[in-house]
C-alpha cells in the first residue's frame, strides 16, 4: 500500500484501498449460487455484471475506521438487505406519521431508535470523499461534484473537530431519504426541479444534500441534522429506478452498446 496525505486527517499515512460508496453494498448485492454472482453495472456504455468497485488509495486506516464507527457500520444495517429493510421495519412501527403526495412522512424518528446523526455522518462521509478525489474517472478533470466554501468545514465536522457547518445568511445542507429498492449509486446531480441537489442512493436509503433555498418547503424539515421535526420520508422508488434505467439503457442503443427493449434482462 502507497504512503500518502490521507485526505481526511491530512497526515503523511500508509493509505488503505478506499471505497467512495461502502464494499459491503457490492457484497449484499451480489447473486450467491449464480454462474456470474457479480452485481449488474448498468451504463450509457451497456450493461455488464463485474466485480469492479470504485476505489482508490485516498484515507489512512485510522481515518477508515472513524468513518466505519461514526455512520458507516449503523447504516449498513439499516439498508434493504436480503434479511429485511430494518429502518423502513423500524419506521412502520411508528403511529406518528402522515401521508401527502406519495410520500410517507415519519415524525420523531428518535424515539423510534433511529441514530439520525450516524446516518446523517455517513452521507457526508460519502459526498465529501466524491468532491477531494477523482474516483479513476480518467475522462474526467473534475470531481463529481464541489463542496465550495463548505469543504474544509465538512472536513472538520468528519474529523470531529468541528460542529456540522450551517452559514449565516448563506446556504446549508439539508438530507432526506426515500427509501425503497435493492439499487446503489454513486453521487450525482439532481433533475430540473433541483438542480442545486446531489443524490446518491445506498439498497433504499437515498441521501440528498441541497442548499436550504434550492429544497422544496415542505422537505426542508426533513434534514438529518436540524431538522426539527425529525422526520424521515418514505416512498416506493419502484418507477424512478425503472424510468432512470431506461434513460440510461437508450444513451447505450444511441452509442450501439445496447437495446433499449432489454429492460426484462434486469
Amino acid at each position: 500500500m502507497p504512503v500518502g496525505i490521507c485526505k481526511l486527517c491530512l497526515q503523511n499515512r500508509v493509505l488503505e484501498d478506499s471505497h467512495l460508496l461502502p464494499a459491503a453494498l457490492y457484497r449484499m448485492s451480489r447473486w450467491e449460487g449464480s454462474a456470474n454472482p457479480n452485481p449488474m453495472l448498468i451504463s450509457s456504455r451497456g450493461r455488464v455484471q463485474t466485480s469492479k468497485q470504485i476505489k482508490d488509495y485516498v484515507l489512512c486506516h485510522d481515518c477508515e475506521q472513524r468513518f466505519s464507527r461514526n455512520g458507516e457500520r449503523y447504516t449498513m444495517l439499516q439498508v434493504n438487505r436480503k434479511e429485511g429493510f430494518k429502518l423502513l421495519q423500524t419506521l412502520r412501527t411508528s403511529t406518528n406519521m402522515r401521508s401527502a403526495g406519495g410520500f410517507t412522512f415519519y415524525y420523531e424518528t428518535s424515539a423510534l431508535g433511529v441514530d439520525r446523526q450516524k446516518l446523517a455522518y455517513f452521507a457526508m462521509s460519502v459526498f465529501w470523499r466524491a468532491a477531494v478525489h477523482l474516483w479513476h474517472r480518467p475522462e474526467q478533470k473534475e470531481p463529481m461534484m464541489r463542496l465550495g466554501v463548505y469543504e474544509e468545514p465538512i472536513r472538520k465536522y468528519l474529523m470531529e473537530e468541528a460542529p456540522f457547518p450551517i452559514g449565516n445568511g448563506d446556504p446549508s445542507f439539508c438530507l432526506y431519504r426515500l427509501p425503497r429498492s435493492e439499487v446503489f449509486y454513486q453521487p450525482s446531480q439532481g433533475n430540473m426541479e433541483m438542480p442545486y441537489t446531489w443524490t446518491f442512493q445506498t439498497r433504499g436509503l437515498n441521501f440528498y444534500l441541497s442548499g436550504m433555498e434550492g429544497m422544496p418547503p415542505h422537505l426542508a424539515g426533513a434534514c438529518l441534522i436540524n431538522g426539527t421535526k425529525e422526520i424521515i420520508a418514505a416512498r416506493s422508488c419502484e418507477e424512478k429506478i425503472l424510468d432512470a434505467t431506461m434513460k440510461i439503457m437508450i444513451e447505450a442503443s444511441k452509442r450501439g452498446n445496447h437495446d433499449p427493449r432489454d429492460t426484462k434482462k434486469l
